[in-house]
């Protein structure tokens, strides 16, 4: 069952990063199939498989020639992780299709905030649904989880419009307020908070690095990618140690 999971967390991975390069640009994620991003030439499935194509081809496309992202070898690699990590850590189906499903679009928006700036609201969807769908399947109360989303989703797009008001600039992306909605009502409002809170710092240290490297300081920030990256990591600390952010 674990070479089971390595090799489908390696075909997900694969699927991902078609999500992360076509997504942004609102193109088909089925037509056309997989093709080269600089001659369009269609790439052979031999050519496709995950890790060892990009380690035979040592990162040149078969093509043109051309580099090929490590992006792609990360999020394969990452993807294989995250399902390795919820064979062992998981132990309820259910919760753990929820966790890949949830971790996989957190993936891939950490890298389409970071290079576009943007959070597609097809994958916001898909995890509200699936959080949704497991809840009915458990027959668990959800009301106060959709409580703790609309408290949530209100609170930071108040906070949004008092801080855009008084900078005169747009202070969070809408996608940002709706993906802190989603993970309060798959985590909680308390875990929903501790997000924020870590993501705000690590969106301050990039802000000064980028700061130090540009000497601009109106700088635009990714803050769904660190929203992304710290749920994950949250989640993935909370279940491997059994700790309990539940204040009631």
């Amino acid at each position: 069952m674990l070479y089971f999971f390595i090799v489908l967390g390696l075909i997900f991975g694969s699927f991902l990063n078609v999500l992360i390069h076509r997504l942004p640009k609102n193109q088909s994620i089925i037509f056309p199939s997989s093709n080269c991003p600089y001659c369009k030439e269609n790439i052979l499935w031999y050519h496709n498989i995950p890790i060892i194509s990009f380690l035979i081809l040592r990162g040149y496309s078969i093509c043109c020639n051309k580099p090929i992202s490590i992006r792609y070898l990360f999020v394969e690699i990452a993807s294989m992780l995250l399902w390795i990590w919820s064979y062992y850590y998981i132990e309820n189906i259910s919760y753990q299709i929820l966790f890949l499903i949830i971790s996989s679009s957190l993936l891939v928006i950490i890298f389409t905030d970071f290079n576009h700036f943007i959070v597609p609201l097809e994958l916001n969807i898909v995890m509200f649904l699936s959080i949704l769908f497991i809840h009915i399947y458990n027959s668990e109360n959800i009301i106060d989880s959709i409580y703790s989303m609309f408290f949530l989703c209100l609170y930071f797009l108040l906070l949004m419009l008092l801080i855009s008001f008084l900078i005169k600039k747009e202070a969070m992306g809408y996608g940002d307020i709706i993906l802190i909605g989603v993970i309060s009502f798959w985590l909680g409002w308390v875990d929903a908070f501790i997000v924020v809170f870590f993501s705000s710092i690590f969106s301050l240290i990039h802000w000064f690095i980028l700061t130090l490297k540009t000497k601009e300081k109106d700088i635009q920030l990714p803050f769904g990618s660190s929203i992304s990256l710290v749920t994950i990591f949250l989640y993935m600390i909370k279940e491997t140690f059994q700790i309990s952010t539940n204040l009631f």
